[in-house]
């Protein structure tokens, strides 16, 4: 079928709830066929038809639509109404609170809606795990209040982006009373297995060598820290098909972990940490826990949004391309958990000359350097500094508006490339921190 394609004749074109009318003024108001037709405008063959086809219970009831369809059935059709409606309200409430989603995105929630409610679906759908884009073409055309621009540059929007997290978080504070044990923070962090370069003093003129600069297989950590200063155990995402539990060797007690090919978090993992991070918080509707994080695509699944409302795990995202300073994790934790990891990589090596740092070294490595960083008394000053818990929306917005936009960093590149290898190493550290889709970080390197 062509993909505009305009109606010849007014055939079926009686809406569900005017045919349900029509039926209801036959059955239950004992008028003629004939008579209701020609009120309703529809043939009186047609009525008939519907008079015997919608179940009695409907007509008599207080129902607006029918069960059963009306009209022609659209071909090769997925969604019903009611479903389509349930996706646009869900990409307009992203849209509303500066999560909007790209095409893309759409397409893979609209693939899970779809196998979450048992759908028929083209076979391409479930092969490529996402909507095709001649459906999303037809879907746009169907709703014209949506529609796809490009986004504004995160500097001009960075402040009020900041403003609405703060009085969204405000307003989750004011409903649930969140205690500061129930407040958490959670981020992801990669850790490869090949060195990373660390600054050395030498003799001025003289060059030192480095570590190899091709990156080896990287392993994803996901840690959470509450108001506090609590943590659980970290979850792991090995770049393996399948996860085998022999992985988690060395590994602090309590860890979990999963699989993917590239080591990132995708949303069958992030089910999982939902899972672990229930088991060890205690989440319950008596309890409900607030989860802060960051706006990555894996975050966003049919699943994960369930098994969250269901477990009353209320999320909250940071603005897109937020600064770190902004989120407690990154400015209490990963920092010196990066120098650790690095530290007890060093100590790795000099304990056994010649051996090859593996995936399956990464938890022993994770076990001995987390314990180091992760200190309550800098978890709470984080969370207090960036204003989330106590709330003080004053010093979380100060924070925001005194760090430079991701754009203005970017444009800083060539200036970067005069300095040493240790600084340029720090510079593309954050710039690969301020990605939302971690397959871009292979091309960084």
């Amino acid at each position: 079928m062509v993909r505009t394609y305009k109606r010849k004749t007014k055939r079926a074109s009686t809406t569900p709830d005017m045919m349900l009318k029509a039926v209801r003024q036959v059955l239950v108001f004992k008028k003629t066929i004939r008579a209701a037709a020609e009120e309703f405008g529809i043939n009186y063959r047609t009525l008939a038809r519907y008079c015997t086809k919608i179940p009695r219970e409907e007509v008599e009831g207080d129902a607006e639509h029918p069960s059963c369809t009306v009209g022609f059935i659209g071909a090769r059709q997925v969604f019903n109404p009611e479903s389509e409606t349930e996706l646009i309200s869900c990409i307009s409430r992203a849209s509303d609170i500066y999560y909007s989603l790209p095409p893309k995105a759409i397409r893979k929630l609209s693939y899970q809606l779809a196998k979450r409610h048992q759908l028929h679906m083209p076979a391409s759908w479930r092969e490529n795990k996402q909507a095709s884009a001649d459906w999303f073409t037809a879907f746009l055309k169907r709703h014209p209040t949506l529609r796809v621009r490009s986004a504004e540059p995160s500097s001009r929007c960075a402040k009020d982006h900041a403003e609405m997290f703060y009085s969204k978080l405000k307003e989750l504070t004011e409903r649930h009373r969140f205690k500061p044990e129930d407040v958490w923070n959670m981020d992801e962090m990669g850790i490869s297995t090949s060195q990373r370069a660390d600054r050395v003093v030498v003799r001025r003129g003289q060059s030192q060598l480095g570590c190899a600069s091709d990156r080896g297989p990287l392993v994803s950590v996901a840690c959470a820290v509450s108001a506090t200063g609590n943590t659980i155990p970290p979850y792991f995402v090995f770049p393996r098909v399948q996860f085998r539990e022999h992985f988690l060797t060395g590994a602090p007690v309590g860890s979990s972990g999963g699989a993917n090919l590239n080591g990132w978090m995708r949303e069958e993992q992030f089910l999982e940490f939902l899972q672990h991070f229930t088991r060890h918080t205690g989440c319950s509707p008596v309890r409900p826990c607030l989860l802060l994080l960051d706006t990555h695509v894996s975050h966003l699944s049919i699943e994960g949004l369930c098994y969250a409302k269901s477990s009353s795990v209320v999320m909250l995202s940071f603005p897109p391309h937020c600064p770190q300073s902004v989120q407690p994790l990154e400015r209490s934790v990963y920092e010196p958990f990066k120098k650790c990891v690095n530290a007890a990589i060093d100590s790795w090596m000099l304990g056994g000359p010649g051996r090859s740092l593996t995936i399956h070294h990464i938890p022993g490595i994770v076990s001995s350097a987390l314990p180091l960083a992760v200190a309550p008394d800098d978890i709470t000053d984080g969370f207090k500094a960036c204003g989330v818990f106590p709330l003080d929306t004053n010093t979380g917005l100060l924070t925001v508006r005194s760090q430079p936009s991701v754009s203005s960093r970017s444009e800083d590149t060539s200036e970067c490339e005069r300095q040493p290898t240790a600084d340029k190493l720090h510079f593309y550290q954050r710039l690969k921190n301020s990605e939302k889709d971690g397959a871009y970080l292979h091309r960084l390197s």
